[in-house]
């Protein structure tokens, strides 16, 4: 399975962002941009997706 795009809506500092992906992402920018937050999605995705995972 490959992910193409990514929308997000009111994740921690993103209103709404809508992100094309490809087989490489590139995430530069000043501190406090929100690079990290960006990657907590996709940590959340497989925290949710794993077995035994999802909301509680």
């Amino acid at each position: 399975m490959q992910f193409t795009h990514l929308g997000i809506r009111n994740w921690r500092n993103f209103v709404k962002a809508d992100l094309k992906l490809g087989p490489r992402l590139f995430i530069t920018g000043p501190n406090a941009s929100g690079k990290s937050n960006l990657l907590d999605v996709f940590r959340f995705l497989r925290d949710i997706a794993k077995t035994g995972g999802g909301l509680q």
